[in-house]
């Protein structure tokens, strides 16, 4: 794995935002233009933060010293996203998420607590001023600024969020990685239910698929994707996260009788055909020391070589499980159904 690609997944995948990596409350100058350059000091923005600068939360919302020190461990930015997707989300859920968000620093869930009103009395001032203290680009500090504006002199009822006016590569990883965070939980609970009441051995057999599945859809991500650009890490996390949907579709279609139908003739095709493209890839003259299967791309031989090994595994995985819960299907339907889509992955893989 590239040190580029293993630094983004630690940030993004793992919890860029528990380190406060965005929600930083440590900017060393206010308003915050750290990442900006040269910034025209008389830009509206720049004024309208001048203007909230000693804006301060009331003494109510701030945590007492013992619940900081209880909070240590917490990630606002998780309590955040959790509470307001959380079905009658109560006084009590969004006062949890408020001291953690002030115990951690978390400007960026400061911000959209007291823009929306949740578990806080609606301060757009204060809003402002959190927002003020983020870093980032300059044309999104500037088209957040006027978003709270607007939402202050009484616009249209919504809900701010952090995303809205981002314009950076970097913020469309950060909130790529918090909308597949939601996203992976509402598959988990969807899985959930369609398991419940299964054999114990069939459970355990979904949770190896499960597993390598994960080792699969990683490196869809992080070795097969395309990391040049300033969209890197929200590329890497929407390919891995696509591969984690398309298994939950699965499940849920495989109990509903939709299971595949190939021929043990279409599997031999599709493996031919895999072990062609395969062998293309292989051959290609590369460039660079890493040998990038193009010109145009990160994707390297070895990338390539390192998926499809956790392809295999998952094939593999996945056949186990099929003929255990569906011992009427034929087990050349379930290969030839995944070779089929593996040859469609690399065919765009070794396209020039």
């Amino acid at each position: 794995m590239k040190p580029s690609t293993a630094l983004c997944n630690a940030l993004l995948l793992a919890g860029v935002l528990t380190a406060g990596a965005v929600f930083s409350a440590d900017a060393p100058i206010y308003p915050n233009t750290s990442g900006m350059g040269d910034v025209p000091k008389g830009a509206e923005w720049y004024r309208q933060c001048l203007r909230v600068e000693k804006a301060m939360p009331p003494a109510a919302d701030l945590p007492d010293a013992q619940s900081v020190a209880a909070l240590k461990g917490c990630n606002a930015e998780e309590r955040y996203y959790d509470t307001r997707n959380k079905v009658g989300a109560s006084a009590a859920d969004w006062q949890q998420v408020r001291q953690c968000a002030f115990a951690k620093g978390d400007d960026g869930v400061l911000m959209m607590l007291y823009a929306n009103g949740l578990g806080v009395v609606r301060h757009p001032e204060l809003a402002l001023k959190y927002a003020c203290s983020l870093p980032g680009a300059g044309a999104e500090m500037d088209g957040r600024v006027e978003h709270l504006l607007a939402l202050g002199k009484g616009g249209k009822a919504e809900t701010f969020d952090l995303c809205d006016d981002i314009t950076s590569g970097y913020m469309q990883g950060v909130c790529t990685a918090i909308g597949e965070r939601q996203q992976a939980k509402a598959r988990g609970r969807q899985l959930g239910a369609v398991v419940q009441g299964w054999p114990p051995q069939h459970k355990a057999a979904l949770d190896t698929a499960q597993l390598a599945l994960d080792a699969f859809a990683r490196a869809r991500g992080d070795e097969e994707t395309d990391l040049s650009g300033t969209a890197r890490a929200a590329m890497a996390i929407a390919a891995t996260a696509a591969e984690a949907t398309l298994f939950a579709q699965d499940i849920r279609d495989f109990e509903q009788g939709k299971t595949p139908r190939h021929s043990a003739a279409q599997f031999a095709a599709a493996d031919r055909e895999l072990n062609a493209i395969y062998q293309k890839i292989m051959k290609l003259p590369g460039t660079g020391e890493q040998g990038l299967v193009s010109p145009y791309t990160t994707v390297t031989k070895d990338n390539v070589r390192h998926t499809q090994r956790a392809w295999l595994k998952y094939r593999d995985a996945l056949v186990r499980f099929g003929a255990l819960r569906y011992p009427l299907v034929p087990v050349q339907a379930w290969q030839a159904m995944l070779t089929q889509r593996r040859v469609q992955q690399l065919h765009e893989l070794a396209q020039p």
